[in-house]
């Protein structure tokens, strides 16, 4: 797997884990199903997209600073 596709599917997980955070404080109302699947989605897309770019950057950095590493 590449960086940017495990920052990716890290930042889905935290984006989910943020949104049901959020309810818990009383920041979020989940009782109504749209609401609540676009809150999700929301997260998902947003927590996916932020890992996504944060993993790329640092995957970058890593092959420039270890270049004996670099896929052939």
């Amino acid at each position: 797997m590449s960086a940017t596709s495990t920052g990716a599917s890290c930042g889905v997980v935290l984006g989910i884990v943020v949104v049901l955070l959020l309810q818990q404080f009383g920041y979020l109302d989940l009782t109504n199903l749209t609401n609540a699947l676009i809150d999700l989605g929301l997260g998902i897309v947003v927590g996916g997209v932020l890992g996504g770019v944060i993993g790329w950057a640092l995957g970058k950095r890593y092959l420039r600073t270890h270049p004996d590493d670099a896929p052939a």
